[in-house]
């Protein structure tokens, strides 16, 4: 896990998407999306899912 800045091209998707979801316009939901939040590096799909691995937080083993 590490604290960081988002990146402007992934707020920007997390922001219209979660505007298309709750039905709202993309600046009420800039006012309520922080720009720096606390990044995982690994998600498990529940109900027996895979690990996924994000890029830039995790290290790729050679057999990942």
């Amino acid at each position: 896990m590490r604290v960081g800045r988002l990146e402007d091209t992934i707020h920007k998707v997390l922001t219209n998407g979660l505007a298309t979801w709750f039905c709202v316009l993309p600046r009420v939901v800039g006012k309520f999306l922080p720009k720096v939040v606390e990044q995982w590096g690994k998600l498990y799909c529940l109900e027996g899912g895979d690990i996924m691995h994000a890029h830039e937080i995790v290290s790729e083993y050679k057999d990942g």
